[in-house]
């Protein structure tokens, strides 16, 4: 899937009436004018990375790949709506502008918050995470910067970030969601789920539990934990149940298993279901889903 200029394969002895011949045979899938590839990503991480490499090439040298296309290149969440176009950040003083393929902002960029990836020049793991988390609802910006923290980023140099940008749109909730972040939440819809636990009013609770039976033996470890109630919580996300029937079946009766085997060691399971709440493109809007941590039974 190695995306190539059209420049290129005119040196390589193609002509341009080819190209469209190609592209209408099927044999190139054009990424964008001037840009051709032998076939597309199979989603839109992949579509944008080709963006990506069809664009380069284009940009000047004082451009810097920065929001959703650093977030793809440093594995920071995204989410398909935001996949459309190339993003770059150019210095202040120069000219922003939103074109079919290609977004440039202006903004001011310290030394340490450019870094080189795959020969790209892109913002850094923090930078992008409080650029992202300005531009995003609450519970994605918090799930984007756990996803910072768990890669290494520091808490500090995250703050240092923010505090720098007070004058920002949207830093209002990049502040809040800082503040809320944590590492240890493991994926997206750990991180929705804690902030939909947070809305509903209960306590927040311990992070990867832990369980293990009488004997000290190792039986899981849960997503969320209300150690005192001996109450564990889990994300019910749908892709696990994604897939066909046979494979489907056999992730249930796992999942029946492992829940059963928590249960036998005196702790109380409840599911988290956010349903599609968390799937990209989708809004939004987390539900608690009946979610309400109880007491142990005695």
């Amino acid at each position: 899937m190695e995306v190539t200029r059209a420049a290129q394969l005119v040196v390589g002895g193609a002509d341009r009436m080819a190209l469209t011949r190609q592209v209408r045979a099927g044999s190139l899938v054009r990424v964008r004018h001037g840009g051709y590839a032998t076939e597309l990503g199979v989603d839109a991480t992949e579509r944008h990375l080709q963006l990506v490499a069809a664009t380069w090439p284009l940009l000047g040298e004082n451009a810097v790949l920065s929001h959703a296309s650093a977030a793809v290149l440093h594995g920071l969440p995204t989410w398909e709506q935001d996949l459309t176009k190339v993003i770059v950040t150019r210095p202040e003083g120069g000219h922003g502008r939103a074109g079919t393929c290609l977004h440039a902002r202006l903004g001011t960029l310290e030394p340490d918050q450019v870094c080189q990836l795959d020969g790209l020049r892109v913002t850094s793991l923090a930078r992008t995470a409080v650029d992202r988390a300005c531009g995003l609802s609450y519970e994605r910006a918090v799930a984007t910067l756990d996803a910072a923290l768990r890669a290494g980023v520091q808490h500090s140099e995250l703050e240092h970030i923010v505090r720098l940008s007070k004058r920002r749109h949207g830093i209002g909730i990049a502040r809040a969601a800082l503040a809320f972040a944590d590492g240890a939440s493991e994926s997206v819809g750990e991180s929705v789920s804690r902030v939909v636990i947070a809305q509903v009013g209960l306590p927040e609770p311990a992070l990867q539990v832990e369980i293990r039976d009488r004997h000290g033996r190792w039986v899981a470890r849960s997503d969320f934990g209300w150690l005192e109630q001996r109450v564990v919580g889990e994300f019910d996300g749908r892709i696990k149940y994604l897939g066909d029937e046979a494979s489907v079946a056999d992730t249930v009766i796992r999942e029946k298993a492992r829940e059963q085997a928590i249960r036998d060691t005196g702790w109380v399971v409840r599911p988290l279901d956010l349903g599609r709440s968390v799937q990209p493109g989708c809004p939004s809007s987390p539900s608690p889903g009946g979610f309400r941590p109880r007491a142990r039974p005695h």
